[in-house]
């Protein structure tokens, strides 16, 4: 899975090419060089061999073997060039958040001799992408890379390598998003040195050299955009001596020269980019035994330039390697690392442009795999980094996760999914029209799902497990939700949100997402079999009473006041699940409802023409939800679900143009106690063993209901202000990961999670008037993260329930338009803290995996805005409160 923290960094546009003089000094005298491209046939090749009892795996040829492979990805990518989507048109290429799916071909071959004395392997492979509907972004990377070993006695040799590569820069990246296509570029890396054991002591020196080159590009504007002033050379010398002072401990000191050559200079702003530069750093190497072993260093770096308008850079600089063997089938490794890295990033500062030097950038890393099943193996991981840009005002967080799954299907063929999830939050904001536009431009969000086949294309010989059981389904099955009738009562939330469209007699039209929450009370009563293989379908009838409810309303006598209430709602609906190994039943449902809804809409001017009507519509529901035994007859439940209802008009007039349609769907979480008839006696079985503290990590889905209690004073024309209030909300998809630790005390659980989501939950107000005024407005939640503490209590079937309490951080982006003076329009992102709260459980499906149902709601408080129309006389004044609700079903896994 080396592949998955190697992808995350190429999407966030950091990924430094060729060998640093650091990696090639941190090799000991017996250790392989790496190749820097590892990420193709090598990832697959299995260390076995003679202490196996096996034959190495590989195609013989000589002195050589040989690992030929195929993979051919399908890549889904929400954001192919990571930007912010909020920008106005014409502030770069590309403005709009733009998915797209690709497909990737990836040969490769690794070569490694298999010789008594010396080393010589060779790595080469490529990545061939094509977009399905962006095709200017497809590309064709490549290349080929060797080193070597020769051994000159028992205790020196030296050693080299030289590699070529043909790559292309991410969108993401500050220098590469403007051209008509990626930024392309040519690499020639080389890297020598000499190493000798003396004693206790091994010297080790070295160099590396690195040449890069790139393609020219074409702008927005089709004049062609210069990156020769990109094009240089780097070149350093060092040296590293360690002290075997004992097997487990190994003192080093390690120091290094670079220079950096540009070879057109000065660059199209007129800047000399060449430096000169050190490193120094004193660590330990630590060898703790078979489960923990690793590396920390720390020192200085120093860079001066050749440009006098360049301030030189004087950092701390740190390093750490750590690889620890948990299980013996869970294995986690972590990484810090800094460096300074090249660019010709500038910007504006006070309407000058400011010139960055270059960028400090600091990076931490932490990947867990684990083999669930000789088979399977899953992977996680989770990523930070900054990039300080030296000289200008700009610092950009970079949060990086992801998990993965990986099958054999055969011993040479591999399939494998892997999700990923990037975000950047950047300092760096976009400021136009008196500040009315204010982005944080440099943010993004961005999802990617792969899914992958690979083929081994030579013998593969595994190696034998090790002693000891995988993490597979529990053998003993415990008594619990079974077949026969059951009924019970349950509460939950509402978020009741409605499409609204309409003509406005001769003053155009309007639409808007209104949505409105409340509180529901209701009963349940069902009946189902299970079969043997613990399959479940049955038939449940429902009833309940309440809402969610939501208004709009506005003192003018040309504006409308309507609103929708929630009444009694009957249903009926398919059950099907699995009973799990600790009894529980896992279900979806799909059925119909008939909900009662209170329609009022009134034209202001016409109150004796107001509508106020009782309808009954007709609702699909879909939904999620899990049965939990509490004892022989007695269950509690989690449930989510759905509901499209149809459309229907409500006249409030007797013109044509009178009616106003109304598009309703709810979102409703609830949580229910009930009691099974008959049954059998209750046996609870624990997978877990009584015990689910430590760390863990997992992938959720969900919806997301967005509401915003909206409060205002309008003003037009100079009349005013009128009082507006509304409730203004929509739902969207919620993706996320997350990861925690916790401690268990008996039943009592007491834990920290971290977690990351994206979602895709807008709102939006439009009104077109024939003289193009009226007011549009909008609001978009976009990713965010979030740090709660949870307390809870484990059952004895091993289900944990739990309640969260945290802060969440979102980025929220809203927009105000009023007449048609385009420089009075508002458009801004904010980063909002919220306040969350919610509750949950965790329902284990093997020893180490669970499935998650989470409810959470986040309070963010409010935005205040004041518009600047008529310098004040005709300003609106405006307030919005935001929360938002959020059901999501996960699988996480336990280390």
């Amino acid at each position: 899975m080396k592949r998955l923290s190697f992808s995350i960094a190429v999407a966030l546009g950091l990924l430094t090419p060729g060998i640093g003089v650091s990696h090639v000094l941190a090799q000991e005298v017996e250790q392989k060089p790496e190749t820097e491209r590892g990420a193709s046939a090598s990832d697959a090749i299995e260390d076995d061999g003679p202490s196996t009892g096996l034959p190495p795996s590989g195609l013989r040829a000589g002195g050589f073997r040989l690992f030929p492979s195929l993979g051919v990805t399908t890549l889904y990518d929400t954001n192919i060039f990571g930007v912010n989507g909020s920008l106005p048109t014409g502030v770069r290429m590309h403005e709009e958040e733009i998915s797209d799916t690709i497909g990737v071909l990836s040969p490769g071959i690794a070569v490694r001799s298999d010789w008594s004395r010396h080393e010589l392997n060779v790595n080469a492979g490529a990545d061939l992408a094509r977009y399905r509907d962006n095709p200017d972004e497809d590309y064709n990377d490549f290349w080929l890379n060797a080193d070597g070993r020769y051994d000159i006695n028992a205790v020196s040799n030296v050693f080299g390598g030289l590699g070529v590569s043909r790559s292309h820069e991410d969108r993401t990246s500050p220098e590469g998003f403007q051209g008509e296509e990626p930024v392309r570029y040519d690499s020639l890396d080389a890297h020598a040195g000499y190493a000798r054991r003396i004693g206790q002591t091994v010297v080790r020196v070295g160099g590396t050299a690195q040449r890069l080159d790139y393609d020219n590009g074409v702008g927005v504007d089709g004049d062609p955009i210069n990156h020769d002033d990109r094009d240089r050379d780097i070149y350093a010398l060092g040296a590293r001596i360690s002290y075997l002072r004992t097997p487990r401990i190994q003192p080093f000191v390690q120091v290094s020269a670079e220079e950096r050559r540009y070879r057109n200079t000065p660059d199209d702003l007129g800047y000399e980019r060449d430096s000169s530069g050190y490193r120094a750093a004193v660590g330990v190497t630590a060898n703790l035994g078979d489960r923990l072993s690793g590396e920390v260093y720390g020192g200085a770096l120093y860079q001066e330039f050749d440009d006098p308008r360049f301030s030189s850079v004087s950092e701390p600089d740190v390093g750490a390697q750590l690889a620890w063997q948990a299980t013996p089938y869970t294995r986690v490794t972590g990484s810090i690392d800094r460096s300074l890295e090249e660019t010709t990033y500038w910007q504006f500062e006070d309407g000058l442009p400011a010139v960055a030097s270059s960028y400090l950038y600091s990076r931490a890393e932490v990947l867990a795999e684990h083999r669930l099943t000789p088979r399977t193996t899953l992977s996680a991981m989770v990523s930070y980094g900054q990039a300080d840009y030296q000289e200008v005002d700009r610092a950009d967080d970079l949060v990086g996760a992801g998990f993965g799954v990986e099958y054999k299907l055969t011993d040479n063929l591999l399939l494998q999914l892997d999700y990923r999830h990037f975000q950047r939050d950047s300092d760096y904001r976009y400021v136009a029209n008196d500040g009315n536009v204010d982005l944080l431009a440099g943010n993004y969000q961005r999802d990617q799902v792969y899914l992958s086949l690979k083929a081994l294309l030579y013998p593969v010989h595994d190696k034998l497990p090790a002693m000891g059981r995988f993490s597979r389904l529990h053998a003993e099955r415990g008594n619990g939700i079974d077949g026969g009738l059951y009924a019970g009562a349950q509460l939950g939330m509402s978020g009741m949100a409605a499409a609204t469209s309409g003509p406005r007699g001769s003053h155009g039209t309007d639409d808007g997402d209104m949505q409105g929450t409340g509180s529901t009370a209701g009963a349940f009563a069902g009946w189902g079999r299970t079969t043997r293989d613990h399959w479940y379908a049955g038939i449940e009838l429902e009833g309940s009473r309440g809402g969610g409810d939501w208004s709009h309303a506005k003192n003018k006598s040309t504006s409308r006041t309507f609103s929708l209430d929630t009444n009694d709602s009957w249903g009926a609906s398919l059950r099907g699940g699995r009973v799990l190994e600790n009894g529980a039943l896992l279900y979806a449902r799909l059925g119909a409802v008939r909900t009662e809804f209170d329609t009022f809409y009134q034209a202001n001017d016409a109150p004796a023409e107001a509508a106020d009507q009782t309808d009954r519509q007709t609702g699909r529901r879909v939904g999620v939800g899990v049965d939990v035994p509490a004892g022989d007859h007695l269950f509690w439940r989690l449930d989510y679900s759905h509901t499209d209802y149809d459309a229907y008009d409500v006249p409030y007039g007797s013109g044509p143009e009178a009616v106003e349609r109304f598009d309703n769907a709810e979102g409703l979480f609830r949580i229910g106690l009930g009691w099974r008839f008959g049954g059998q006696p209750y046996r609870p079985t624990d997978p877990t063993g009584g015990d689910v503290s430590g760390l863990y990590a997992g992938a959720q889905l969900g919806q997301m209901m967005l509401a915003t209690d909206m409060d205002a004073q309008h003003r037009s024309q100079g009349q005013g202000p009128y009082d507006f209030s509304a409730d203004f909300g929509d739902t969207g998809l919620d993706t996320g990961i997350f990861a925690g630790y916790g401690l268990q005390w008996d039943r009592i659980y007491l834990g920290v999670e971290l977690s990351a989501d994206s979602s895709s939950g807008e709102w939006r107000h439009e009104r077109e008037t024939p003289g193009g005024g009226g007011r549009d407005f909008s609001l978009e939640k976009k990713g965010g993260q979030a740090l709660a503490a949870r307390l809870g209590y484990q059952l004895d079937n091993g289900t944990l329930l739990y309640a969260r309490l945290g802060k969440a951080r979102s980025q929220f982006n809203y927009r105000y338009a009023k007449g048609a003076q385009a420089s009075n329009d508002i458009n801004r992102d904010e980063i909002e803290i919220g306040d969350r709260y919610g509750l949950g459980a965790e329902v284990p499906l093997t020893p180490n995996t669970f499935v998650r149902f989470d409810y959470s709601r986040t309070d963010y408080g409010d935005i205040e805005f004041v518009t600047g129309h008529g310098d004040g006389a005709n300003a609106d004044e405006v307030r919005w409160e935001n929360t938002s609700d959020q059901f999501r079903v996960g699988v996480g896994y336990r280390f």
